[in-house]
């Protein structure tokens, strides 16, 4: 028996061949129109895959890069802001050097003292630098004011509200950059070297440890002074204007006119009508004073030991007695946290002792202690005075460094940003070669599928309206 095809499966087999060839006809045209080679992931499954690596890895290097060109100018605004911080230490460091020259008076002082203040108003405001809504200098405490003038046991005070942390931003698998300084590292970085005396009184530190930060005064109290000076000479106002702490020897020498404290200098012993002469003040080589009535003198040699009792403050409240034998007295402040321990054997005098822990005082402790200094400079004495502002400079210029340290970080971390970028955008450039290669159709091959499709397709229509053309009596025969 022959079998015959049937119209419907001749039809069938035309319409399978002409949709088949149409197809590739259109995948070809479309692959010319986009240039790629992968469509759809059926297009080429290994393909898609590496493709979808591929792209996830350009994604994170854009984030990358995204995060390096919105932190670059937060590093720079920072870096400017530091630029303006170490113009105005220097400037405040020419202020106290000139301050410190012996040929200024109390008003020259005094104006000096307000240009150090509105430095430091000028400083404050520097250090609460934003970029944007942001505080360039507060650590991760970036949406207040990391500083603020407060009143700390009667003195204004600068106060840090920020913390010692750094901002990071990643720039690269398990890389990450800084991009702040802590306001903390810039201005209040300290670097402990121990507690100091100014050295006015004649006190020293004990053997014990001491702890606190910044300044604090120890005030060495006259409570009374002890002892007659003989030949009619009295203490003037009952010796509650003398200065002197332990004992010293008082010569009074008639022959020669002369009065003498101590190791002090021999001067001439004042006369009647003097305005002085009912309170003349002689003092010791170190300062220490008393005051001498000679209304009631007598004229004649005389020699006397004096004693000076007192007593020590850390806090300016609690006096602690003093017996001048004490090698390691300590002194607590507890509003402030800091112990002092005191050897006060050759305590000599009163006043105040300035109490510095080196390496622990801010930069702005040290600027408005300059300027408290200066505005008070008649009240400390030239040695006295001398002596404090040299550990102020000393501080400023220790916390100036820090703030060029902390120019040099931001400066190294901004070139590292540029390299990054660099780095990123060129493996940015690789893998859009890699990906194209992937993807991308190669339009000569295109070209030439797309003249093959075409003609298969005629072929298979011409091919087509021949099979379909048979009449019924073909199927007669």
């Amino acid at each position: 028996m022959n079998l015959r095809p049937t119209q419907s499966s001749k039809f069938a087999l035309v319409n399978s061949g002409l949709s088949l060839n149409f197809a590739k006809l259109a995948l070809s045209q479309e692959r010319i129109a986009t240039g790629k080679r992968i469509l759809r992931p059926s297009d080429d499954v290994i393909g898609t895959a590496k493709s979808l690596a591929t792209r996830k890895q350009m994604s994170r290097i854009g984030n990358y890069r995204d995060a390096i060109e919105s932190s670059r100018p937060y590093l720079e605004s920072a870096s400017s802001s530091l630029q303006d911080v170490s113009g105005i230490l220097s400037e405040a460091r020419a202020l106290i050097t000139q301050g410190m020259s012996g040929t200024l008076n109390d008003s020259d002082r005094r104006i000096i003292s307000g240009q150090i203040e509105q430095l430091v108003d000028q400083l404050v405001d520097v250090a609460n630098s934003q970029f944007g809504e942001r505080y360039l200098f507060g650590g991760t405490l970036s949406n207040d004011p990391p500083f603020s003038f407060e009143t700390v046991n009667g003195t204004r005070r600068v106060v840090y509200h920020g913390d010692d942390e750094v901002q990071r931003v990643q720039i690269g698998a398990g890389t990450e950059v800084g991009i702040n300084v802590p306001g903390s590292d810039i201005f209040g970085l300290f670097e402990y070297a121990g507690a100091q005396l100014s050295g006015s009184t004649g006190a020293t530190l004990g053997t014990s440890a001491n702890q606190g930060t910044g300044y604090a005064d120890l005030i060495f109290r006259h409570d009374a002074t002890v002892g007659t000076p003989g030949a009619g000479i009295a203490l003037a106002n009952g010796g509650d204007d003398d200065t002197i702490l332990q004992d010293h020897l008082l010569t009074v020498d008639a022959t020669a006119g002369t009065v003498t404290l101590g190791n002090g200098t021999a001067v001439p012993i004042p006369q009647p009508g003097d305005a002085d002469y009912a309170d003349f003040v002689v003092e010791t080589a170190d300062g220490a004073e008393v005051h001498l009535d000679f209304t009631g003198w007598t004229g004649v040699d005389t020699g006397a030991t004096l004693s000076g009792a007192g007593s020590v403050s850390l806090d300016g409240v609690n006096f602690t007695p003093l017996a001048f034998t004490e090698t390691d007295l300590e002194l607590v402040d507890s509003e402030s946290g800091t112990v002092v321990h005191l050897d006060t054997t050759n305590v000599n005098r009163a006043g105040t002792e300035l109490l510095g822990f080196q390496g622990g005082v801010n930069i702005f402790d040290a600027l408005l202690g300059a300027a408290s200094d200066l505005k008070n400079s008649s009240s400390l004495g030239s040695a006295d005075f001398l002596a404090r502002m040299t550990d102020r400079l000393g501080e400023l210029e220790r916390n100036q460094e820090n703030a060029l340290s902390a120019l040099g970080t931001l400066g190294a971390r901004t070139e590292r940003l540029n390299d990054s970028a660099e780095r990123l955008g060129a493996m940015d450039v690789s893998l859009q070669g890699v990906l194209s290669q992937i993807e991308d159709a190669d339009l000569a091959t295109v070209a030439l599928e797309l003249s093959r499709a075409e003609q298969t397709l005629q072929l298979a229509q011409m091919t087509g309206s021949r099979l379909l053309q048979n009449s019924l009596l073909n199927f007669l025969r």
